[in-house]
């Protein structure tokens, strides 16, 4: 380093005594020196600036990399955990990712889709009457719980805009009351219900996409009551209304596509009356 400087304080030294002409008298020689050595200085000072800035950088890579490796430890811990044979471990695993995906934005999807999935684990609920249900039942409505709180205005992390893969989800009892789907997909194609309560109240579809084509209400009660669907599609193409209720009360339908003209099963949705514009229903209901 300072052979460096040495070096860069000569050159200077030279170019300048050359640009005045090679001056004899000591007061230019003098100039010549101090001008020189602001020279070397202000070199020091890029050169330290540079390095700085090397330093910086390298130290805000090395901290990326471990908080990647560290979210990507909780992400593998998190999953361990769903797949504990254990329901109180597998509900402390559910909360553990729902809380890795605030934190972490670029994986957000994937951890939207790994609580998905824990719900298109096939489940055979306990239907002995229709309000008790098991262990396993409870992890279910505690994730579709979480999903919905990250649905609503006013989360404080948002989770509006992703996809949720609920296809084939069984689902005794779930709340997604008052959830927003402004954008994104919600499918719930082929899913089940076999008994219990499944509340859409006061959901708004502003431009997203839910599906529920082929799914099967088997004797549950799943409602839409006071929801908005004001853009966007919601489709029961192919859907079993085999018992049960299926209540849309109060529901204000506002724009877009509500079709509900291809489901079959023995019972038909509850409605207001009134207009209903966008609305689809069966010309010749089933009886079957």
């Amino acid at each position: 380093m300072v052979s460096t400087g040495l070096a860069v304080f000569a050159a200077a030294a030279a170019l300048l005594w050359t640009a005045l002409g090679f001056p004899a008298a000591p007061t230019p020689r003098l100039d010549i020196v101090k001008v020189a050595l602001t020279v070397v200085a202000g070199m020091g000072g890029v050169v330290a600036l540079v390095v700085a800035y090397r330093k910086q950088r390298v130290t805000e890579s090395a901290e990326t990399r471990e908080r990647v490796k560290l979210l990507n430890d909780r992400f593998g811990a998190a999953c361990t955990q769903m797949g504990h044979d254990t329901p109180t471990v597998r509900l402390a695993g559910v909360y553990a990712l729902a809380s890795l995906a605030d934190e972490w934005p670029d994986q957000r999807q994937v951890c939207i889709d790994v609580l998905c999935s824990y719900l298109r684990v096939p489940h055979e609920p306990d239907l002995d009457s229709p309000w008790s249900h098991d262990a396993e039942t409870e992890v279910r409505l505690s994730i579709t719980r979480i999903l919905s709180r990250h649905l609503r205005p006013g989360a404080p992390v948002n989770w509006q805009g992703h996809d949720f893969d609920l296809v084939r989800a069984v689902l005794r009892a779930a709340d997604f009351a008052g959830i927003h789907v402004p954008s994104g997909k919600f499918h719930l194609s082929l899913a089940r219900f076999p008994g219990g309560w499944v509340s859409f109240d006061g959901m708004v579809v502003d431009g997203g996409e839910v599906w529920f084509g082929g799914a099967t209400f088997e004797g549950a009660r799943v409602t839409f009551d006071g929801a908005e669907f004001r853009s966007g599609v919601v489709r029961f193409e192919g859907a079993d209304f085999a018992g049960g209720e299926v209540s849309f009360r109060r529901a204000r339908f506002l724009g877009g596509e509500v079709d509900l003209s291809e489901v079959v099963g023995a019972v038909l949705p509850l409605f207001d009356e009134g207009e209903k514009p966008g609305l689809k229903l069966p010309v010749s209901p089933s009886t079957g």
